[in-house]
């Protein structure tokens, strides 16, 4: 497998324009490509069943992956229908992304939001520690709530799971809190809680350098954006966010929600119900979730390579992107309701031209497997939410299963 590729590094190398969408391993075999070109034209969406667009208006500018002509076009509009091109240079132009979907939510009165993304380089993931995310996440989440503090000069509340890990954030991003004169403060979920849990958070961690009272700074903010919280402590997301929160918005910030849902039920995790009475509240209103798979052929290459993104920004829709070689990523479906991994892979796998064992098939059942997708339509899971969202619809906006 190859290593997962990154949203923010780009292989400036020039293609012929007949082979824009293909793997670099695919190059190697001019016949395999000719007999497998993919048809993109359309944007085949056999899974879902929606509206097709052309899903290549940044090829058509050029045949090689940099210069002027393409350059309009390598990020496109923040548009209700969704982006036929994304391609970031940078993380600050995935966080600036993600800020302009935030406040969209926010203003059509989505208060529980969710963003979701790499905060790192993927690349190099081997060489990475557990505090280079973590600092990556504070990093980031300072840098959304000056943008956001910059467009409506909302006071925002930056959230850390316990005072140990507030004490050694606040030393760090010291100097960035103190420029923006008390309008971005952070805190941490535990915050002027009484009893034993919050007693023993003081004892963690020196006061030296800390703010004296942040939970005075978190009734005073107009807005919070939690980090680095793990399955453990959605639990005291729950109650911070009954406690200060309210009505006001809050954003779970690159949390892993899919991952962290996982352990609910375990021994020594929150329940499941976790999920349907609290986690289910929050929109996803930017998501990037990478995904890279392989194939096996009888030709040579002998072993394909793909890769792409399960890709959300409010308001627009769910939807597929596939990777190219230069780093852009293409959308090849969409549709109003998330799509599952298994049809990600699918669609990815129609669009690179790899499907090609017969539906039904003992091949194709040993690819794919048995699969049971949640909340779908027809689905007992997709039935119970749907009563769930119209019971509650001022508590519930939108499911984010």
């Amino acid at each position: 497998m190859q290593s997962q590729p990154c949203l923010c590094d780009q292989t400036k190398t020039t293609l012929p324009r007949t082979h824009a969408l293909l793997p670099t391993s695919r190059l190697n075999s001019r016949r395999f490509a000719k007999q497998h070109q993919p048809r993109l034209s359309s944007r085949n969406r056999s899974h879902t069943g929606a509206r097709c667009t052309s899903a290549q208006p940044g090829i058509g500018a050029g045949t090689s992956s940099s210069g002027p002509q393409q350059e309009v076009n390598r990020r496109g509009p923040i548009v209700s229908d969704g982006r036929d091109v994304y391609w970031p240079q940078s993380f600050k132009e995935i966080t600036e992304d993600a800020v302009k979907a935030v406040i969209a939510a926010i203003e059509k009165g989505h208060n529980r939001l969710e963003v979701e993304f790499p905060p790192l380089p993927t690349s190099d993931t081997n060489s990475r520690t557990s505090d280079d995310y973590i600092d990556a996440n504070v990093r980031l989440g300072l840098s959304a709530a000056g943008m956001i503090n910059a467009i409506n000069g909302k006071r925002i509340h930056l959230l850390v799971p316990d005072r140990a890990e507030y004490v050694r954030s606040y030393k760090m991003f010291k100097p960035s809190l103190d420029l923006s004169d008390g309008m971005l403060t952070m805190g941490y979920l535990t915050e002027g809680r009484k009893g034993f849990m919050g007693g023993l958070s003081k004892l963690f961690g020196n006061n030296e350098n800390a703010v004296a009272s942040p939970g005075e700074a978190a009734a005073k903010a107009d807005m919070y954006i939690c980090v680095n919280a793990s399955t453990v402590e959605l639990v005291d997301i729950e109650k911070y966010v009954a406690e200060y929160v309210g009505d006001k918005p809050i954003v779970l910030w690159n949390l892993e929600l899919d991952t962290l849902r996982a352990d609910l039920g375990l021994l020594g995790f929150p329940k499941k119900d976790l999920q349907y009475r609290f986690l289910s509240s929050f929109l996803p209103a930017f998501y990037i979730r990478q995904r890279e798979y392989s194939k096996s052929v009888a030709v040579a290459p002998y072993i394909m390579n793909y890769a792409g993104a399960l890709f959300r920004e409010f308001p627009g829709p769910w939807q597929v992107m596939l990777r190219q070689d230069n780093g852009r990523y293409v959308c090849v479906a969409e549709d109003k309701q998330r799509h599952p991994l298994g049809v990600v892979k699918q669609t990815l796998m129609q669009a690179m031209g790899l499907d090609t064992d017969k539906k039904g098939s003992p091949m194709a059942f040993f690819r794919t497997g048995y699969r049971v997708c949640s909340c779908q339509a027809g689905s007992l899971a997709g039935i119970l939410a749907s009563k769930l969202e119209h019971a509650s619809a001022s508590l519930v906006p939108e499911c984010s299963l």
